[in-house]
């Protein structure tokens, strides 16, 4: 679990007085935003366009962790019980810092005619909504949100209902936008940053977008309904397709205030490293396909050139190195050509110091030791065989990015509608395309690559496009081709777990995710609602367990681990 160091300010700040109702939903006074009747609209976009990078923290923590992107220690069950951080941090920004100030906006922008204001929150709403749905299932809507309506406790509205609200949303934006003219004022475009046409263009595209996410992630329970829509999409073709396009929240590199990467702050501005990188995750980048990917050096930064040989060492730093391999780990070992890791990767012998998917035994003293987050997307070091310990300043100095939805991952979910629905593309030159473009965008994040010797080239690119198209190529059922896909689309989405964790619920790709340590609970299918929203919300139930499957995922149980 990492430190949220760098929310102090704004858990500090953000001192909320609510009514009897959860302390998300129904939002009385917040002393750091005005009122609706003293509200400065320019201020409170502002607002929201920050908070939506938060919630995207949260939300991404969460997705990554159970799809294996990111460490994740102990059992589904431990990790994801209903005090769960990153559940929490979510349903409190979505709520009382998104929609409650979206809420609140709307009235004031549609009174002064601000369409571009209007239009960029309704799509922020609904990237909120499906993002919420996609880890909830259902969640209030309808009664929530309402100010001084008199409903106290918001009941629960089914997701289905939520989701087609984010699609009016979506519909509305775009209606929005056809209304701008000369008259028309501006706002500070914290994500596109060019203002004028050229934004609301950008942000046309990613609303377009969201509306292909929404029709794919429908595809398993209306399969007529998400081809007409996504073909819809296609034939109208105003979505994102190139980098120029990306959805992304842009870092900084201040200390004071605090505007680096989050994970840049946690690793290179904290006294010692705290997070591992999953040793899967390496291994996918280097010993799966046999070859390393171009993007490794992007991804991860090893502090280290080699592991330790004597066993005094190993024991008190890697105590698994002489364990046997978990029984669980046998079925999808008997289908790889190359065993899935276990323990670490001391066949490589050059210090990708990681861990594996849920391990929870005790935390050794390998702080200097461990692998971390590299130039892309964190904005940190890259790894051109130093074998240095990493420190404040280093790399881009925290200048990252959150990948909230780039071209590749469009070109991705292109392929797989493609593949599923028939639609007008063709899958095989999708996934290529997706490939490409995350290499470009990965490759080109280090704005100096002269000084290094050990960059990615044309030919190292080529080369791994080739392997990947020609396994596609060979590959004899669309289970095999998805699984090429969703793998690709994984190691493309780093620095993304929302997309990741609807990927592998909705299609089971990546197949040979490293299983459990202990092999013992159930894939998180959804999050439990927050403690604090069930103890202070008579109409809201907390569910079951962590397998109860949100509404668009008619996947058998058992589907994925």
């Amino acid at each position: 679990m990492k430190i949220k160091n760098n929310k102090l300010f704004w858990l500090l700040g953000l001192i909320l007085v609510f009514s009897c109702e959860t302390t998300e939903l129904d939002l009385l006074v917040d002393p750091n935003v005005p009122t609706p009747a003293a509200l400065d609209a320019d201020s409170n976009l502002n607002f929201i366009q920050f908070q939506l990078a938060k919630f995207f923290e949260e939300a991404t923590e969460a997705g990554a962790e159970t799809v294996r992107l990111e460490y994740m220690f102990d059992t589904y069950a431990v990790n994801f019980n209903n005090t769960n951080v990153n559940a929490g941090g979510m349903w409190r920004i979505g709520y009382a810092d998104i929609l409650n100030e979206i809420q609140s906006l709307t009235t004031v922008a549609t009174n002064t005619s601000r369409h571009r204001h209007l239009g960029v929150i309704r799509i922020i709403k609904a990237y909120t909504l499906m993002t919420l749905v996609d880890y909830f299932g259902d969640v209030p809507y309808s009664e929530a949100l309402q100010g001084d309506s008199g409903i106290v406790f918001p009941s629960v509205d089914p997701g289905s209902d939520v989701y087609d609200a984010a699609l009016d949303e979506l519909n509305l934006a775009l209606a929005d936008f056809a209304n701008i003219d000369g008259n028309t004022p501006g706002f500070n475009d914290l994500y596109y940053g060019e203002g004028g046409s050229a934004t609301m263009e950008k942000w046309t595209r990613f609303a377009n977008t969201l509306k292909l996410k929404y029709y794919l992630n429908r595809r398993l329970i209306d399969e007529p309904g998400a081809t007409a829509g996504i073909n819809a999409i296609l034939t109208a073709g105003n979505i994102i397709t190139s980098s120029a396009d990306d959805f992304k929240w842009t870092s900084g590199t201040s200390l004071n205030p605090q505007s680096k990467h989050p994970y840049y702050v946690e690793e290179y501005e904290a006294a010692n490293t705290g997070e591992y990188i999953p040793n899967y995750l390496m291994w996918a980048l280097t010993e799966e396909k046999g070859a390393d990917d171009p993007r490794l050096r992007y991804y991860v930064y090893r502090q280290v050139g080699s592991f330790p040989s004597d066993e005094a060492t190993l024991n008190n730093e890697i105590d698994c190195w002489n364990d046997p391999r978990p029984a669980t780990y046998a079925a999808i070992d008997a289908l790889q050509a190359v065993p899935l890791p276990f323990c670490s990767l001391f066949g490589r012998g050059d210090g990708y110091w990681g861990r594996d998917h849920s391990e929870n035994d005790g935390i050794p003293p390998d702080n200097a030791k461990r692998t971390t987050f590299g130039i892309y997307p964190v904005g940190g070091r890259f790894d051109d065989n130093d074998a240095d310990g990493i420190d404040s300043g280093d790399g881009l100095a925290g200048a990252g990015l959150w990948p909230i939805m780039m071209d590749s991952f469009v070109y991705f979910m292109r392929a797989e509608a493609a593949l599923y629905l028939g639609t007008a593309d063709d899958a095989a030159a999708m996934l290529e395309q997706g490939v490409r473009s995350s290499m470009a965008t990965v490759t080109g994040f280090l704005p100096n690559p002269g000084d290094f010797t050990n960059v990615a080239d044309a030919t190292d690119i080529n080369n791994y496009v080739a392997g990947v198209m020609a396994s596609y190529m060979a590959a004899t059922s669309d289970a095999e081709r998805m699984d090429i896909i969703g793998k690709e689309y994984w190691l493309a989405m780093y620095g993304n777990g929302v997309e990741g964790y609807n990927l592998y619920r909705r299609t089971g790709a990546p197949g040979n995710l490293q299983p459990t340590y202990l092999g013992t609970g159930s894939f998180p299918r959804s999050l439990l609602y927050p403690s604090n929203t069930v103890d202070r919300n008579l109409n809201i139930t907390q569910k079951p367990g962590l397998t109860e499957q949100v509404f668009w995922d008619n996947n058998p149980a058992g589907f994925i681990q």
